[in-house]
């Protein structure tokens, strides 16, 4: 195909229709606050579940009338 219609007159080159994937849906610096916020929801998340499991193992150790119930750091050296 040449460049000029049929009484000479240069045509305009077309462009391709737009189907609206040239942009992003979701802009970068709002997709960044979101993972940020979800990676600490997680790490919150865990935290806060080995609190109840620590709480849980004590109140377990509690109620069954054990003598020594409290966690220790380290062994004592006597």
């Amino acid at each position: 195909m040449s460049g000029k219609d049929d009484r000479g007159a240069p045509v305009p080159p077309r462009k391709p229709p737009k189907h609206g994937f040239d942009e992003r849906p979701i802009p970068d610096a709002l997709l960044g606050i979101f993972l940020a916020v979800l990676a600490t929801a997680l790490v919150l998340g865990y935290l806060f579940l080995n609190k109840m499991v620590d709480i849980s193992r004590q109140e377990d150790c509690l109620l069954g009338h054990r003598g020594n119930c409290a966690a220790t750091a380290s062994p004592s050296t006597r």
